[in-house]
Formats: C-alpha cells, structure tokens, sequence
C-alpha cells in the first residue's frame, strides 16, 4: 500500500487496521474494468438473493452504499476528526459491508493519495470510516444507506454473534455484524464487556455465553482481560485515543 502512494500512517490499531478503505482501491487497481465493487469483510454476513441486492444498488444509482453513522458529540471519533473536516462536514459509516461505484472508488484512492503527499499537513490521519462517508458526501456521490436494502438491527459492533448461532430469515435482506468463530467470539466478549468481573456473577450475560465454553476460559485469561479493559479505561479518562 505505500509503494502504492498511500501514506503510512495510523492513529490506533495497525495500518489496514486503520485504513480499511486501503485494500478497495488495491483491488480495483488489480481488477479495474468493474463498474461497481461489492466488498463484504470476514465477520460480515449478507442474508438474501445477492444478485436482486446488486441489482437494486445498481438501479438506484448508489456511489457508495453503507451503513451511516451519527458523526455528532456522541461518536468517540468526532473531536479528532474537528481539523480536516470542520464545520459539520464530518460524516461517517460502518463500512464492513460497502458497495462503490468505479467512479466513487477512483476519487477516494486520489484523495487518499493526495492527503499523503509530502507537505500535505495533515495532522491527524483520518479514520476510514470517517474518511469514505466524509469525502463521498463532499464531492457530492450519491451515498444510499445500507438500511435501505434490509434489515440492519444486528449490524454494529456489539455484541458479536457466534457463527454456530447465525440464523437468516427467509425472504428479504438481512446485514448482520459481526458474526465470529469460537475464538475470536470469547476474545470479544472478553475486550468488549465494560466489566470483566460480571464473569462472576451468576446470572450475567458475559458468564451465561462463556459457560457455553468449558474449559476455554481459564481464570488467567479473566484476570489479563479485566486488566486490560482497567488499563483502557484509565487511558481514556486521560483523553487517549
């Protein structure tokens, strides 16, 4: 990606992490005669007839499809976003299920490219969730909400859903997010919960899942996780990121 031209930069996470937008503009660039790109990530799910869901995007017109989110006060990721898109041009989506047109993906790969030029004075490096909403609603593509197409009441980023649990209803589209293996599923409930203690008390919703599990969660693995999320909590209280 940065022989590419795109800078190597990041606020939080990792490189692709933090610029997710990154790997769409590598897969138009190794497949470009497309005229519209569908990108669904690893713990995304679409329930429904795929071909009637494009072709409805398609007929619609859509730059982007995605589910937005609120850019206002309440989104964590506001205030960091003040110095590159001020005056309520801020915008932001959920982008784990996204649809583009060539054209919207073009104009985003030059604007990424563009803000990593030397010189360019960007002093915070812009999330992709509030990147790709921020400058497809700027250069004014026609941005569809991902809601339009379905049901989006199990599409956000908590709680996760175990894969052996995923049930899709028949007819219509369902979004849901995110849908995770054993693994990755405990790792969440675990990072994600506000207090790892609720493991020990009884009818909690963290110790009713994690019993499903015996022997998968050991009591170092709690004690490592509660002080992690003690650790994370302290490090906001200071205005980290």
């Amino acid at each position: 990606m940065v022989e590419a031209g795109f800078a190597n930069r990041f606020e939080k996470g990792s490189l692709l992490w933090w610029n997710a937008d990154y790997t769409h503009y590598q897969v138009q660039a190794c497949i470009p005669d497309y005229a519209y790109y569908l990108f669904v990530e690893y713990d995304a799910c679409i329930g429904g007839n795929g071909t009637r869901l494009l072709a409805d995007m398609i007929a619609d017109g859509a730059d982007f499809v995605a589910h937005p989110i609120v850019a206002d006060l309440s989104w964590y990721w506001t205030a960091f976003h003040a110095g590159i898109y001020p005056d309520e041009q801020l915008r932001a989506s959920l982008n784990c299920i996204s649809f583009f047109s060539s054209r919207a993906l073009l104009h985003l790969a030059a604007q990424r490219r563009a803000m990593s030029a030397p010189g360019a004075g960007i002093k915070f490096w812009p999330l992709g969730e509030a990147f790709v909403a921020s400058e497809i609603e700027k250069a004014g593509f026609n941005f569809v909400p991902l809601g339009r197409y379905g049901d989006v009441t199990r599409y956000t980023w908590f709680p996760p859903i175990l894969e052996a649990d995923l049930v899709l209803p028949a007819g219509g589209h369902t979004f849901v997010h995110p849908v995770l293996d054993q693994k990755r599923y405990i790792a969440s409930l675990l990072r994600q919960t506000h207090f790892v203690r609720h493991y020990f008390m009884p009818g909690s919703h963290l110790r009713r899942e994690l019993r499903r599990f015996p022997g998968a969660v050991s009591r170092g693995r709690l004690y490592r996780a509660a002080l992690a999320r003690a650790a994370q909590r302290l490090h906001l209280a200071r205005g980290g990121l």
